[in-house]
């Protein structure tokens, strides 16, 4: 016991600093890390809105239920909860929530100045006789109590006429005052957050006070009802949670295949808790590095991390794997050591298209496992010998292994590998990669509830992400009076969602406001109008005051409809960052978008963003960048082995190896599916780092057979390790962590076969008779 000291101690004080490390250092959830740098107005204006922008602050709540009448009672009860919470400054869920009795009397006081059609501001004889005859038809009809109270003070339809301009689509049915889906089995409700946020722990707590809101909602008999939420806030919260949940499940499962893996090959604990020195502290330098380059640990680089325990433990496994009971340390590493050697510094160039990729979470995750894997292999050459020695810790099966050593015999068919080839190459030349351009492996969320958020948009009426047409300018005002200038050569349409329509310039409104007569030729013409009408003449006597007093009033601003429910709707439309004004436009059909795009050819400066395709095409100089630092890393990675082996023959099987190994992975991962982004690359980049490390040991050189049998059983070892570890990451629900453990494990499992089949020698009959 004594003589294993030195290993308790070390042991004891790698869990001690993995324990203040990860105690000191909090981890982010969200996917910003993984989304490109601005390098222009554009991509910063689509970053701006994809993390900060409004429809951040957008959620959508359905109650769904078979019985209509419980489902109406949840659903009034859940407006009411949700109000009591004041964290929504927009509760929208039926024509009541968007009644504009309470903002009449300023959009009514302002209603020539707001109108958009001309009209309305004519007070000539012809036109007052029209209107006050329309009037007259409306008073007789079942409209006359909505039109009496208004009409008679507004007899051109100016306030109606700027109401119909705020309908841009039709409002959901409704019943008892709740919007309903077509089915009428669920209530729709648009949210709007009073403070929108991407911290983890408030959304956290948002998700749980709608919840809780709901559960009090329910009547006692109300079971059936179900709560749906979507939208960016939901959104964010699901993918936080999907990935502590990957997280956590990744740390256990992947300990557990790795010490089973480890326990059945040296079948010593004593080995676990050695193995466990390298892993504790390379995991926790890799956080303390990341931590001080970016001044951040991203969740996914320590789930990442806690996978690669089948790679970060390949180095103490070989020196464990290549030592016989009793064996010199040095003689060991006199064995092993150049290989192993070479294989660290091939497996950190190989991850140079991650760490010069230049994106922030993947360079993370390069930088994070480059740490790793450099660290684990100073430990194993310089602190793991004093504690092996000591305790005499060596591989449970030792000597030679004639059923291992037969499957050598396989290397005379090595030719065959080059079958391997044609079929993969007409896959990917039959049914080429489609590059990713709507970052779906980026995105978090499963394509089902996206496509029921999509659903509900539509139901509800609202803009789907799409094309979108964008302003800028120093003040608000130039943002108003650019969109005006730019809607005057669409078709006109309520097509397009935008601030100016809503709100008019300050100008547009002076200049409507100018064209008001004054009001002794409205009363003059008034009379002429009513000869022969209905309508007694005092019927609007009070009208001529009423349109000169509009005239001196000033035009209405951003100010001044703040907590209105336009005001809720421009805040949409119209914000204000880094000291620029922004104006979005939106189109609602395929006929609004193509004119937006005829216009943007006669107006190149109009700045028109996809919101569909816009994060791909961002990530195209990324792609290209990854790709080059593969191919760099990699033809690094090829001349360093020709310098240090000086055996072109040696390094030339190893590239055909590296070749059949990525051809065969891409081929796999197009059947997988059509999409291929720079996950991918950097992925496969990390594939062709560990097969550089399998060959190399494959391919040293070993005099006996009970060389190449240590040789076989540790390579083994490690690479279930890998394949495994990297398997249960395919499993995760993060899309990313998923492409990632599909690629990987594969591609280990790959590197491993043309590794052994082409890179180890042909046995020779003697060999073969000594094996029996």
């Amino acid at each position: 016991m004594k003589r294993r000291l030195p290993l308790l101690l070390a042991l004891l004080g790698a869990i001690m600093v993995a324990a203040a490390t990860f105690s000191a250092i909090p981890l982010r959830m969200g996917m910003q890390a993984f989304l490109p740098r601005p390098h222009d107005a554009a991509s910063q204006f689509l970053l701006d809105e994809l993390n900060h922008g409004p429809t951040q602050s957008i959620m959508i709540a359905s109650i769904r239920g078979n019985d209509t009448a419980s489902l109406l009672q949840t659903g009034h009860r859940f407006h009411e909860a949700l109000a009591a919470t004041g964290q929504f400054s927009l509760i929208l869920d039926g024509p009541a929530s968007l009644s504009w009795q309470k903002d009449q009397p300023l959009f009514f006081a302002h209603r020539y100045g707001l109108a958009p059609h001309d009209r309305t501001r004519l007070f000539s004889p012809d036109a007052l006789k029209a209107d006050t005859a329309r009037l007259y038809d409306l008073l007789q009809s079942m409209a006359a109590p909505l039109v009496e109270d208004i009409g008679l003070k507004d007899p051109t339809g100016a306030y109606a006429d700027y109401l119909a301009s705020l309908e841009s689509s039709t409002p959901p049915a409704s019943l008892d005052g709740l919007w309903l889906t077509a089915d009428h089995h669920a209530t729709l409700m648009l949210l709007q957050l009073r403070q929108p946020t991407l911290d983890p722990a408030q959304l956290k707590h948002l998700h749980q006070a709608i919840r809780q809101a709901f559960e009090n909602s329910r009547p006692p008999h109300g079971g059936d009802c179900q709560l749906l939420l979507t939208g960016s806030p939901a959104f964010s919260f699901i993918a936080a949670r999907s990935l502590r949940q990957d997280m956590d499940r990744l740390a256990l499962l992947a300990l557990l295949v790795v010490v089973g893996i480890l326990y059945w090959r040296f079948r010593s604990l004593w080995v676990l808790a050695t193995l466990g020195v390298p892993f504790l502290l390379s995991l926790s330098l890799s956080m303390l590095v990341v931590q001080l380059c970016f001044g951040w640990v991203h969740g996914i680089a320590v789930g990442f991390g806690m996978t690669m325990l089948g790679v970060s433990l390949d180095y103490p496994v070989l020196l464990l794997g290549h030592r016989d009971r009793g064996e010199a340390i040095p003689v060991v590493l006199g064995r092993i050591g150049t290989s192993l050697k070479l294989a660290t510094l091939t497996a950190i160039v190989g991850l140079l298209s991650m760490i010069f990729c230049g994106l922030p979470g993947l360079m993370e995750l390069g930088l994070f496992s480059a740490t790793g894997i450099l660290t684990a292999a100073c430990i194993t050459i310089w602190i793991l010998p004093h504690l092996v020695t000591q305790a005499d810790l060596a591989a449970h099966h030792q000597g030679i292994s004639p059923s291992l050593l037969r499957w050598e015999a396989l290397r005379r068919y090595r030719v065959l590998c080059l079958m391997v080839a044609p079929p993969a190459m007409a896959v990917l030349l039959l049914h080429p990669f489609r590059i990713e351009r709507q970052g779906e492996i980026l995105n978090p969320i499963p394509p089902a509830l996206l496509e029921v958020d999509h659903q509900l948009h539509e139901q509800l009426g609202s803009p789907q992400p799409g094309l979108i047409a964008v302003v800028h300018a120093p003040d608000s005002e130039h943002i108003l009076q650019q969109e005006e200038e730019l809607l005057g050569h669409l078709p006109a349409s309520q097509d397009m969602d935008d601030a100016a329509r809503l709100l008019p310039s300050r100008a547009r409104q002076q200049q409507r406001l100018a064209t008001l007569p004054a009001a002794d030729s409205i009363r003059a013409n008034l009379q002429t109008a009513l000869q022969a009408s209905p309508f007694q003449p005092e019927a609007f006597a009070n009208l001529p005051e009423d349109v000169e007093q509009a005239r001196h009033l000033p035009p209405l601003g951003l100010d001044d409809i703040a907590h209105t429910a336009v005001g809720h709707r421009i805040d949409l439309l119209l914000m204000a960052r880094h000291g620029l004004w922004y104006g979005l436009i939106l189109p609602r059909s395929p006929a609004a978008s193509a004119s937006l795009e005829r216009l943007h050819q006669q107006k190149p400066d109009l700045l028109l963003v996809n919101m569909k395709t816009a994060v791909g095409d961002l990530l195209r100089p990324y792609v290209r960048k990854a790709a080059f630092w593969l191919a760099t890393g990699i033809a690094v990675a090829l001349l360093t082995l020709l310098v240090c082996q000086r055996s072109p023959a040696c390094t030339g099987r190893l590239a055909l190896t590296l070749g059949l190994t990525g051809l065969s992975v891409l081929a796999l991962l197009r059947l997988h599916g059509p999409v291929f982004s720079i996950i991918h690359i950097v992925a496969l980049a990390f594939v062709l780092g560990v097969g550089i490390d399998y060959a190399l040991f494959f391919g040293r050189p070993q005099l006996d057979a009970a060389e190449r049998t240590r040789t076989l059983r540790t390579l083994l070892t490690c690479n279930m390790m890998t394949v495994l570890s990297f398997a249960i990451l395919a499993s995760c629900q993060t899309p990313l962590l998923r492409e990632l453990g599909l690629t990987i494990s594969s591609g280990a499992l790959f590197a491993m076969i043309f590794s052994f089949l082409l890179m180890g020698t042909i046995p020779t009959s003697s060999q073969q008779g000594d094996h029996a």
